[in-house]
């Protein structure tokens, strides 16, 4: 299970995210929609760490990453992000992308 506990994150004077929480059970799809600028990749670079959240807490099976002494890359060895950005193919799927050059080697 992940759970965003009161998250914030702002850059200067945008705050991005004021005061999420969220439980995400295991094997629940969750979609997060919004308009550009509205927080949502930033959402997710939280969760796995690659943005640290000024407040709040995350939890990942029950183990707070978010608190002192945590490393990063043992977070991330348990949780995985994939962002579609616009230098991959357009007309292919997530999915498509990422398994594109495994299929061609």
């Amino acid at each position: 299970m992940i759970q965003l506990v009161n998250l914030e994150k702002a850059f200067g004077d945008n705050h991005v995210l004021k005061g999420v929480s969220v439980s995400v059970s295991r094997g629940e799809v969750v979609v997060l929609i919004g308009a550009s600028g509205s927080g949502k990749s930033t959402l997710l670079r939280c969760v796995n760490l690659l943005e640290v959240p000024d407040s709040g807490e995350i939890w990942i099976d029950g183990v707070e990453v978010t608190a002192k002494g945590v490393v990063k890359h043992e977070v991330r060895r348990e949780t995985g992000m994939v962002f579609q950005q616009f230098n991959l193919f357009p007309h292919k799927r997530v999915i498509d992308n990422i398994t594109l050059a495994p299929i061609k080697v």
